[in-house]
């Protein structure tokens, strides 16, 4: 179980960012996937044929290694995007599902070069494991990881994700107000009572998906929290 709080708000125009510090966390030794293709402990191809599409993805190291959902695989024949957290096991092939055409999430290198100035209003946390996003009161979704360590890793690439979105959706009402600690709240209370449906789970560890006010996905390894992925129902993450 993580245990976990939000801490004062961080905002940039209409977006506003709570962070989600960790108060005690679990040792995790997972690797996140990219990371690990760049050491060349990972590949992964794309197998062409097959329904639904799917990629398949071979770990030859001793640790389990992190993909996480909404990722983004380019410089293949389509580009392809992750439906689920994936972790995969040790030295093990997995077969990944996708779907085509979907920019995710996770922001590239590349477009995170365009935000260098905005990084400075959304510092990472001495123990943050996550974010909570919001456009004006608008959730725009939640992501947790299970440890400080993999979340320091994905940190701008997430908050750059979040500026894309606030960018490309213009400002909201002009009697709106940004989000606040009360806004939380009804979130916590969406979560709570959102029907949590066991899925199947690819890789190692259990997967279940949430269906109610808010949707989403939860990855669990060891009954430790790898990856906690919540946004508003009918939304695309």
């Amino acid at each position: 179980m993580l245990l976990a709080f939000a801490d004062k708000p961080q905002r940039q125009g209409w977006l506003t960012i709570f962070p989600v510090v960790a108060a005690d966390h679990p040792e995790m030794s997972y690797v996140l996937i990219t990371d690990a293709i760049r050491r060349g402990v990972v590949t992964v191809e794309e197998k062409g044929g097959g329904s639904p599409p799917h990629l398949v993805a071979r770990n030859r190291g001793s640790d389990p290694v992190l993909l996480l959902d909404c990722e983004t695989f380019h410089g293949m024949q389509d580009n392809h995007s992750t439906n689920q957290t994936v972790l995969l096991g040790p030295d093990s092939v997995t077969k990944v599902p996708i779907s085509c055409m979907d920019p995710g999430k996770w922001s590239c290198e590349e477009m995170q070069q365009g935000f260098m100035d905005s990084y400075e209003n959304f510092p990472l946390l001495d123990g943050q494991v996550g974010v909570l996003a919001f456009f004006g009161k608008q959730l725009l979704g939640l992501d947790a990881l299970g440890t400080p360590e993999l979340y320091a890793s994905v940190h701008r690439r997430l908050v750059t994700g979040y500026l894309m979105t606030a960018l490309s959706a213009g400002p909201p009402g002009t009697a709106e107000t940004p989000a606040k600690f009360d806004d939380l709240r009804a979130l916590a209370t969406s979560m709570q009572d959102a029907e949590r449906v066991s899925a199947p789970c690819v890789g190692s560890g259990e997967y279940s998906t949430l269906h109610g006010r808010v949707t989403g996905g939860e990855l669990r390894h060891n009954g430790h929290l790898v990856h906690l992925s919540v946004f508003p129902n009918g939304a695309v993450a």
